[in-house]
């Protein structure tokens, strides 16, 4: 299911449940990404799987900070597509944004994970924070956020409501000037046991659920 990576992107497969301390191990790999002398890290959860054309696809985007767009395990599979605040009116909207944008290329989406051959015009989307289980970052980043972060680029902080330590960093990289995308036109598959969370699934809770938190069913 992957691909190799181009010489100038280092990979984090990165494992949330490994022993110990979560945050010290983190942090520690990409103190030695800005130490090499590679251009982009590809922060990786190992519950995701991927199309071997992703890598290409969010590079192709020249932005510093990108997400290919993952789903919510268990029901209901929203997908982790924030918006720019914390107003709920908002972030539904995204998620029904992100319903007619698959309505109108259903011909291309796919079970598993996928890259459509061609990203349609509106498939890169701007977010207020996203998962880092299939994020491209560029070093730029990462060395804006080393001094005023203290070299803590993801903290485990409960006090963060809704994306944790996902959050609190794509809300410091905004802070610095770097916006974070998702490109809907790259799907990588997050896996519940053996079966990975993909469009499908939201399709059909979008259209058979109760549209979280409007208390009306939704259309479609």
């Amino acid at each position: 299911m992957h691909t190799e990576e181009p010489d100038n992107v280092d990979t984090l497969y990165f494992r949330r449940s490994t022993p110990g301390n979560i945050e010290v191990i983190w942090n520690g790999v990409i103190k030695e990404f800005l130490d090499s002398d590679s251009t982009y890290l590809w922060s990786v959860h190992d519950d995701v799987v991927y199309a071997p054309e992703t890598l290409v696809r969010l590079m192709s985007w020249n932005k510093p900070l990108i997400s290919a767009l993952v789903f919510h395990r268990q029901n209901p599979q929203l997908p982790h597509i924030w918006a720019l605040n914390d107003d709920k009116t908002a972030y539904i909207q995204k998620i029904e944004e992100t319903y007619q944008f698959y309505l109108r290329n259903y011909d291309q989406i796919k079970f598993g994970p996928f890259v459509m051959e061609k990203p349609p015009e509106d498939s890169l989307t701007e977010i207020g924070f996203t998962s880092t289980s299939c994020t491209l970052i560029h070093r730029s980043v990462l060395e804006a956020l080393r001094e005023p972060m203290e070299e803590k680029w993801f903290r485990l902080d409960d006090e963060v409501a809704g994306g944790g330590e996902d959050r609190n960093f794509f809300e410091h990289a905004r802070e610095a000037g770097f916006p974070s995308y998702v490109d809907r036109s790259c799907v990588a598959g997050h896996l519940n046991g053996d079966l990975a969370s993909g469009v499908p699934d939201f399709m059909v809770w979008h259209q058979s659920a109760i549209f979280r938190g409007t208390g009306e069913e939704s259309s479609g």
